[in-house]
């Protein structure tokens, strides 16, 4: 389990509450600065949860891999200040024409002392993500995995899908990605979500076509 906290942080204290509740250990990836909040990063990982960087170095840098390394170290080091950090995560960054994950192209995850990548360093998995507000692969640009066993998830739309996914493939390892600002827990939430979602899926679709 894999929650990316983009914005919205009081929904990452939720889903942290519910999932140590039944006794799961997930991964919490933080934005910095937009979701860099050290007591609230300090509570989840208090709970046993893993706690991430989701950097997004090449699109601040405009490219410039030796400026994204600065900034990769600064950022790295202000969560360790606080909470121990094994592996990282890059930000899609839609609307930036620069791939973050292309940082690793010019620098090595010793160089960091990091055990690895949430996207490179995991092979031959059943991938699921919500990004886009489906789990399929409409309104996604950069969320994919090179190696992921189900390319295919043209029948993967809503949760129940998502269910029966699972319950039919068996995976020996299922990845699952949510994103817990797009979760509601109430009806009028969940309008006012979908209406974002929906507005931001507009913007995302051409933007595709040019990747």
């Amino acid at each position: 389990m894999r929650h990316d906290i983009d914005r919205r942080i009081h929904k990452a204290v939720d889903f942290a509450h519910i999932e140590h509740d039944l006794g799961i250990r997930a991964t919490y990836y933080f934005r910095h600065p937009y979701t860099f909040k050290p007591a609230v990063i300090q509570k989840i990982g208090d709970m046993g949860h893993e706690i991430g960087y989701h950097y997004e170095v090449m699109s601040k840098a405009d490219g410039d891999p030796v400026y994204a390394k600065e900034l990769f170290q600064k950022e790295i080091d202000d969560f360790r200040t606080y909470v121990p950090v094994k592996t990282v995560c890059m930000h899609g960054a839609p609307l930036s024409k620069f791939d973050n994950r292309n940082f690793w192209d010019y620098h090595s995850f010793e160089e960091f002392d990091l055990s690895g990548e949430a996207y490179l360093s995991m092979n031959d998995v059943y991938y699921y993500s919500d990004t886009g507000r489906n789990w399929s692969n409409a309104h996604k640009i950069r969320d994919s995995l090179k190696n992921q066993l189900n390319s295919s998830l043209d029948d993967v739309k809503s949760t129940p899908d998502l269910i029966r996914s699972i319950e039919r493939n068996k995976p020996h390892v299922a990845y699952i990605l949510t994103h817990p600002e797009r979760w509601a827990g109430s009806p009028g939430e969940w309008l006012y979500l979908w209406g974002m979602d929906s507005a931001v899926n507009i913007v995302k679709k051409p933007l595709g076509y040019f990747r």
